[in-house]
């Protein structure tokens, strides 16, 4: 196949060479047709008229060839030279059906993504600038507190510092984190485990063992176990962004229903909270609904789990619903277990 593909490559002519080709071949029937022309006349008339058609010839030539390719490539150049300075302003003007339409297509995707990119990298440093303005503040109101504060408030004013570095600390290693995803430097490392006990552990140690607030949890779990191929480590953070993610934004008494179902073939978890709906936006880095802005966390839990779920290539997702949202993944079961 791939011994194939090099032959068709070496045989195939692109569609510049083909313009030149065929535009070559017209230049040297033209000489032809301008030397059968010129010797139906004698003498000086004869060369006149054939230089005089040769020079017609030669400046056709190059006014196609400049159309065809010099004008292209100059506007291509500039184009890029643009990018080379960061200028995304005016997009290549080529839309030819060959290689230098293409190349300008490309050039154009280029520039596109690095608009965005730029326009995510500001948003990314202002955001962060701010999620971190508001616990450096804390340290720093504290730590000039201390001095002047007894020894009851001395234990709680370093209580809050601690908490408030904590708070930084998870904020930057989750950011870590989900650059080393995005960026394609951290691999999975997959293995066939039992979902629903790894449900089980990470729902009991966020809802039950360190449990803060009052709400009403229901889970149905299937009583077999279910096994998928997955990287477990990231399967298990997955759930805990969920789960934490629901018990942040539970409402007071509200009901928080954990399911795990087998549906063609996978394996299905959902989790329900009440509490305000949320829109696709969710998924974005420090994204939070209208009101949330005071919640604890480092608002990177959701980012991270759609980062490894889509590395996973799992199907997930949201359901708004009247006094809540849902959050769900499917992954295909291993029928080898």
């Amino acid at each position: 196949m791939a011994e194939q593909t090099r032959g068709n490559k070496w045989y195939s002519i692109y569609l510049i060479n083909k313009k030149v080709f065929f535009l070559s071949k017209l230049v040297i029937g033209g000489c032809l047709l301008s030397y059968i022309i010129s010797s139906a006349f004698g003498g000086w008339m004869r060369d006149i008229i054939f230089v005089v058609l040769l020079i017609v010839l030669i400046v056709s030539w190059d006014a196609i060839l400049r159309k065809v390719v010099s004008r292209p490539v100059h506007e291509i150049s500039e184009a890029a030279q643009r990018m080379a300075d960061l200028d995304f302003s005016q997009p290549c003007k080529i839309h030819t059906n060959d290689e230098l339409g293409t190349l300008a297509n490309n050039l154009n995707k280029t520039a596109r993504n690095l608009t965005h990119a730029l326009e995510q990298r500001k948003d990314l440093a202002d955001t962060l600038s701010h999620e971190l303005k508001t616990p450096l503040g804390v340290i720093r109101a504290y730590s000039e507190g201390l001095g002047e504060a007894t020894p009851e408030q001395e234990e709680s004013y370093r209580q809050t510092i601690i908490e408030e570095t904590e708070k930084m600390a998870e904020m930057i290693n989750d950011l870590l984190d989900l650059s080393a995803l995005e960026a394609g430097s951290t691999s999975l490392s997959v293995e066939s485990f039992d979902l629903v006990e790894l449900v089980e552990a990470i729902a009991g140690r966020e809802f039950i063992d360190s449990r803060t607030t009052y709400f009403e949890l229901s889970y149905s779990l299937p009583e077999q176990p279910i096994f998928i191929i997955a990287d477990q480590k990231r399967m298990r953070q997955v759930l805990h962004n969920f789960m934490s993610n629901a018990k942040k934004f539970v409402t007071d008494s509200g009901k928080i229903h954990i399911e795990l179902t087998t549906l063609k073939g996978n394996a299905h978890f959902l989790i329900y909270n009440d509490g305000p709906n949320v829109s696709s936006d969710s998924w974005n880095k420090f994204q939070r609904s209208k009101g949330e802005e005071n919640k604890s966390g480092s608002g990177l839990g959701l980012t991270i789990a759609a980062q490894i779920l889509t590395m996973h290539q799992a199907d997930f997702g949201f359901n708004n619903r009247t006094a809540g949202v849902e959050f769900y993944f499917s992954l295909p079961i291993d029928n080898n277990q």
